[in-house]
């Protein structure tokens, strides 16, 4: 399009999430303005995922557009201005030398004194040795006039000279370097670095999504989502400040944090109230930051005089509680602890508590609590600590279409990554009618029963509600699970079970009646493999539906023969043809 500008993208060569790079680049460039693959990319036809080459050449509007783009992005490492390319070095320098003036002096501008510089090398294919270095940086010597200042710790300018070389998987590295000749090479000045590139820097700072990383947060649960993952979602679904963005199944919020941090007006939907409420399921990992967002938030968490016990609430409203006869009856949910704060009736006095309780659970010190949530582990700790707006939960099944239908939609994107049957099972209300009718005693503390969500009615449910909720426009993104044998082909249950009907997710995984594991399906998660990483195989294993318009999809190689392929869809338009078929 007029007005735009060729730069090239240096991906991170990360290795779970290396297919997902042109996915999130192409969404984040939707924000900025290239509205097309197209116009997006310099290249015909448009790199996808079966390309091993952590390059790409696109179109950009300018300099601001590309900082932009590199400081949201997970998966770019740096934005690029191509200076000179060629298959050689000494070609490059030739030809960039031949082009005139012209080209010195845009050069002269970034490198002039009283400016700095660097210069970064890096080999992609091939190990690039010290040895190597220097004799580039003797080839690249007829490109400098000589008078320019070198600064390695804080330099005005950084410039690149990258060698890409093909990738041959099967040549061992161990029998010696590579001598292959590169397939380019580029001569470049970084526009804007991301993922940390400048950490080593004087001025260098960390990646804004290290801020969040598992590892410091303050409440994490069984299957929290990778931090870098759960960005990455959300900048495919291109959230952004004062949207309002669904979660359906949140959990204990990791995909909610990501898009709170763009600012994102947040609903989450859990079917769990134990998650909800931080009771059990839910867990701290960071204990300092845990207790800190409970005296943020206005609760004490001091033991009580004897030490037996803590104080609950806070102000006029504190009340001390024995911890140890609470435990003792708390039975699966804490009742004693629900009935001490008002929340039930109170327990029989005449009840015992139990003789036998484990020492780790009767020397627990319970956080300060106000109404029914432990204050220090529930699903808004993590939001506390990062000072961020608070979502609005729901605690619902979302079989049951919980979400009110509104004429044009209300939520801007929906990102989710639902439970489908490994790590934790797909759940839904429900009560099995072999187990007979249930006494109701006790309405406040009763949770009602719940089955099995089969991964079809999960996904076609999911896709419902996104042409209800979703505006026209808006994105649906999800992580769908995938069995690797049937793209490549194999019949698991005849090769690892010796034969029998195909069963769900988990019944693959965990069979029974145990299994034999198939080598075809020890998959590396660089695999580069064609009958995986083409995209137009992936519609076959996807749910579809009328309304909603496939994106895009990439794969993550998991363990197992398994993987999972992120997923974006796009509302139609109401009222379009798609409407009336």
């Amino acid at each position: 399009g007029d007005g735009l500008r060729e730069f090239l993208v240096l991906f991170a060569h990360h290795n779970m999430y290396f297919n997902m790079r042109f996915q999130e680049l192409e969404a984040i460039a939707g924000l900025i303005g290239i509205s097309s693959r197209d116009e997006l990319y310099v290249d015909v036809p448009a790199p996808t995922a079966l390309s091993a080459s952590p390059l790409a050449l696109v179109r950009l509007p300018s300099e601001e557009a590309a900082r932009k783009l590199c400081e949201r992005a997970v998966l770019i490492k740096a934005v690029l201005e191509v200076w000179a390319s060629g298959p050689s070095y000494e070609e490059l320098v030739e030809q960039t030398l031949a082009a005139g003036e012209a080209t010195r002096e845009r050069r002269r501008r970034f490198l002039a004194p009283p400016q700095t510089f660097q210069i970064r090398v890096a080999a992609y294919g091939r190990t690039a040795t010290m040895e190597d270095k220097r004799g580039i940086f003797d080839k690249l010597r007829p490109l400098f006039d000589g008078d320019e200042i070198a600064n390695l710790q804080d330099p005005d300018t950084t410039v690149w000279a990258l060698e890409e070389h093909s990738h041959h998987t099967d040549e061992k590295t161990h029998l010696g370097p590579r001598s292959n000749n590169p397939n380019r090479i580029f001569v470049c000045r970084q526009v804007a670095g991301g993922r940390s590139i400048d950490k080593k820097l004087k001025s260098g700072e960390k990646a804004y999504f290290q801020r969040y990383d598992l590892s410091q947060r303050a409440v994490l649960g069984p299957t929290t989502l990778d931090n870098e993952l759960a960005f990455i979602m959300a900048n495919c679904a291109c959230v952004q400040e004062g949207q309002v963005a669904l979660e359906p199944f949140c959990g204990t919020g990791g995909l909610l944090v990501a898009m709170s941090h763009f600012g994102a007006r947040l609903v989450g939907g859990e079917i769990d109230i134990r998650v909800v409420k931080g009771w059990r399921v839910a867990y701290t990992k960071n204990k300092d930051a845990a207790e800190e967002t409970v005296r943020a938030r206005g609760f004490a968490t001091t033991k009580s005089k004897t030490g037996d016990g803590c104080t609950l609430g806070s102000g006029d409203q504190a009340k001390e509680v024995d911890v140890n006869a609470l435990l003792d009856r708390s039975g699966a949910m804490r009742l004693g602890y629900l009935a001490a704060i008002g929340l039930t009736p109170e327990l029989d006095p005449g009840l015992k508590p139990l003789e036998h309780v484990e020492e780790s659970r009767t020397k627990a010190e319970v956080l300060v609590k106000d109404g029914s949530a432990n204050h220090g582990r529930d699903i808004f700790t993590n939001f506390v600590q990062y000072q961020h707006q608070l979502p609005e939960i729901v605690v619902c099944d979302n079989s049951s279409k919980p979400w009110r239908r509104v004429d044009g939609g209300w939520a801007d994107c929906i990102v989710t990554d639902p439970p489908y049957g490994v790590r934790a099972g797909a759940k839904k209300q429900g009560r099995d009618p072999e187990r007979g009718p249930v006494e109701i005693r006790d309405l406040a503390t009763y949770i009602p029963p719940k089955v099995s969500y089969g991964e079809d009615e999960l996904a076609e449910d999911l896709l419902v509600l996104a042409s209800e909720a979703l505006r026209d426009g808006g994105r649906l993104v999800f992580l769908a699970p995938v069995d690797l044998a049937d793209f490549l082909g194999i019949d698991r249950a005849a090769a690892e079970r010796g034969g029998g009907p195909r069963g769900n997710l988990h019944g693959t995984v965990f069979p029974k009646d145990g299994r034999k594991k198939d080598p075809r399906l020890c998959i590396s998660e660089t695999t580069r493999d064609p009958l995986l990483l083409d995209e137009a195989r992936y519609t076959d294993f996807l749910p579809a539906h009328r309304d909603m318009e496939l994106m895009g999809a990439s794969l993550q190689v998991l363990s197992g023969g398994l993987g999972r392929l992120l997923v974006t869809m796009r509302r139609r338009p109401r009222g379009g043809i798609s409407q009336v078929q």
